[in-house]
């Protein structure tokens, strides 16, 4: 029922896993900050020849603007660093967030709506209590407007930076189709039975896959694992390994939101054995927030650490301010306090350069704007437990003017008590020592005892 993962080579791991009971602090090198992508990475985009061969899926109609596969040459710096700038994911820098890799371009899927972060332990508590009963995505109340609501923010996601995927995403914004996600199913139903009675696997198996987003974007989980069943049996049918990896990644992230933790990790597991470094590396990560969500964090820090180690061996900075950040999460769950507020400062400070480089829009500020208020109020629970009030009163301080700045009232007035919290903690101590000094000058041993 544990995932294990794969043992990886000893050399350069930047995060050593803790061992034991006795190894609670975990030591923690982390990767300097710098754009989003290294220079050593423009370098060998820039450089003509490679050792590496990239071998396009096979399929003369898709030619080389198709897949880049790189299982022979996981060794490979330059390669890795190549077909990341070329075709690889980009990442947003939410923490506790379900990671998904990029579908191949071919399959023209749906606009995918914007994961939300899992709310663990107290936080799950906490959303439980101000849960609306309103249903969600289909038709009005507060679920159908906060489904609204993140759909249009989907849609001003940036465009992706490979040439075809940019000109994909142009086409998905711009296509006029059915609004009503019944008839998007029902077309789609109809393409996958005509493409099956015609024996073109290729174009059903792509159809269920849309018929899975589509359920996905509208919280219908339960029926998008039916569809994604269907799309897993067609890729293991017609050996297409790619969508077979993509297949058991959706099917993992649905079981998870469903409740059914176990067939999650045996999915993301199964995602493991066939995935590349980027594909390992979104693994490994749904793998940590699966365990930490079972409130086993030494097994979701493991996880959390072999993904930094993909993240650095791709030279992804984007990829790195979020496993550093996941670390920092299940750190703090362990009781590691030290190795929690260094890797949350690390992702609150990766974040922030990230802002800098980043083109001025919409999304990005309300990106950046929670990314910064979540990690800050991290930062001063992380704080407050360790006995760092001021600290603690610092961050709770800056996130209440964070949140007040994008108009979350929620979390500012969520900040604003933890900043009470915290201030009342820092002169508590000052407190129980006038009341002390008053009593033994008053001689009342009974004041005395109460103070003690």
């Amino acid at each position: 029922r544990i995932g294990r993962p794969p043992p990886l080579p000893p050399a350069g791991v930047p995060v050593p896993a803790a061992s034991g009971p006795a190894a609670r602090r975990m030591s923690t090198t982390l990767p300097g900050i710098a754009g989003s992508r290294g220079a050593s990475a423009e370098k060998s985009l820039r450089s003509k020849s490679s050792s590496a061969i990239l071998h396009p899926t096979t399929g003369s109609r898709f030619g080389y603007l198709g897949h880049l596969s790189l299982r022979d040459v996981e060794e490979n710096q330059d390669a890795l660093r190549n077909v990341s700038a070329l075709d690889g994911a980009s990442f947003l820098p939410h923490v506790m967030t379900m990671q998904r890799p990029s579908t191949p371009w071919q399959y023209n899927s749906p606009v995918r709506q914007i994961e939300e972060p899992v709310a663990v332990g107290a936080e799950a508590k906490d959303l439980e209590g101000r849960a609306s009963p309103g249903p969600q995505g289909v038709g009005g109340g507060v679920g159908g407007t906060a489904a609204a609501a993140k759909s249009a923010m989907s849609k001003q996601m940036p465009l992706p930076a490979n040439y075809v995927r940019r000109i994909r995403r142009r086409a998905q914004n711009s296509r006029t189709g059915p609004v009503d996600f019944r008839q998007q199913l029902a077309d789609l139903k109809l393409l996958a039975d005509s493409a099956s009675r015609s024996g073109n696997i290729h174009q059903a198996l792509q159809a269920y896959h849309k018929m899975g987003v589509v359920l996905d974007n509208q919280g219908m989980y339960q029926e998008a694992i039916q569809k994604y069943k269907q799309f897993l049996s067609l890729c293991i049918t017609s050996k297409n390994t790619q969508g077979e990896a993509l297949a058991y990644n959706c099917l993992g992230i649905d079981t998870f939101k469903i409740g059914h933790y176990d067939e999650a990790i045996q999915y993301h597991n199964k995602h493991l054995e066939l995935a590349d470094s980027t594909g390992r590396l979104i693994a490994h990560t749904n793998l940590g927030i699966v365990f930490q969500a079972m409130d086993l964090p030494e097994h979701a820090a493991i996880h959390h650490q072999h993904a930094i180690e993909y993240a650095n061996r791709m030279g992804a900075k984007d990829a790195q301010c979020f496993t550093v950040g996941n670390l920092g999460i299940a750190s703090a769950a362990q009781g590691d306090l030290q190795t929690s507020r260094i890797c949350l400062q690390y992702h609150l400070n990766a974040a922030q350069k990230q802002r800098q480089v980043a083109p001025d829009t919409k999304f990005a500020s309300h990106t950046f704007k929670s990314v910064s208020s979540n990690a800050l109020h991290r930062l001063g629970q992380v704080n407050t437990t360790d006995g760092r009030f001021e600290e603690a009163a610092s961050h709770f301080e800056k996130a209440m003017g964070v949140a007040k700045s994008k108009n979350d009232q929620t979390s500012e007035e969520k900040a604003g008590a933890m900043l009470g919290i915290a201030r009342g903690l820092m002169d508590f101590d000052k407190h129980c020592a006038s009341l002390l000094g008053g009593a033994h000058g008053n001689s009342s041993p009974a004041i005395a005892d109460d103070c003690r």
